[in-house]
């Protein structure tokens, strides 16, 4: 057992998180809320007037990574936690002492995963957004635009790094309540802050993850004083991997 590596944890971690059912409806419920955002704000722009742009279709079209975020948030949560509340987080310790290998494990394949998923929804926002418009005098907004495929593919990016945090959150709390409301406060919390200040709070704003994605991400243009889209993406990955490796560190000086 103390020759299991990185390999044989990531292929036990690729096993526990498809055999959990709430692995399969967290994915699921990410993306039906991406597709039906994106066609709610299709249907509701049809009868608009004047006929909205391209660019507010999109922008409001994966407005429902509001909600995805959270439950592949969840996600990353839960599969840490998981382990700890049935007390199966032994039996994995025990095949794989090496605690760090284990949370690299969780992370690579929680992260691959939540950013198939994520991927997937955010294109199910932008698809469902353009044939919801079918028909009308609104644009169409072309992947073949790069403002337009940035915007899409770097709201995937954030949605699977949102996972990563869960992770990260997640072996710092240990319980899934917590760290799923800790991760719900760390979302909404700061963004409720900032709102308070009006626009002195842009230069703080720009660091906080639902603003990120709100004005920076998920857009096609960035808010003025705003990182840009790339950036945003890139620093939500570092809040990730933050989260992560912290809790690497309190997982090798922590009980089971």
């Amino acid at each position: 057992m103390n020759g299991y590596g990185f390999r044989h944890a990531a292929r036990m971690e690729r096993i526990k998180l498809s055999s959990v059912r709430s692995t399969w409806w967290l994915a699921i419920a990410a993306v039906v809320s991406m597709a039906a955002a994106g066609a709610g704000v299709g249907l509701g722009y049809r009868s608009h007037t004047p006929a909205a742009t391209a660019a507010q279709i999109l922008n409001n079209s994966l407005g429902g990574a509001i909600l995805a975020q959270l439950l592949l948030g969840a996600l990353g949560v839960l599969m840490v936690t998981g382990e700890y509340g049935t007390g199966m987080i032994r039996s994995t310790f025990a095949a794989v002492p090496r605690r760090r290998v284990v949370l690299a494990a969780k992370a690579a394949v929680c992260g691959g995963t939540a950013l198939a998923v994520g991927l997937t929804a955010s294109f199910a926002g932008y698809l469902s957004g353009q044939l919801a418009i079918r028909g009308t005098a609104i644009p169409a907004a072309s992947l073949g635009e790069p403002a337009i495929l940035r915007a899409v593919v770097l709201t995937g990016v954030y949605l699977g790094a949102t996972a990563l945090l869960g992770v990260g959150i997640g072996t710092i709390v240990r319980h899934g309540g917590a760290a799923i409301g800790t991760l719900f406060a760390l979302m909404f919390v700061p963004t409720i802050v900032i709102g308070l200040f009006g626009e002195n709070g842009i230069a703080v704003g720009r660091f906080v993850p639902l603003l990120m994605l709100l004005n920076s991400i998920a857009v096609t243009t960035p808010v003025p004083g705003l990182f840009s889209g790339w950036v945003s993406a890139l620093l939500m990955c570092a809040y990730a991997v933050a989260a992560i490796l912290g809790g690497g560190v309190l997982l090798r000086h922590r009980d089971a």
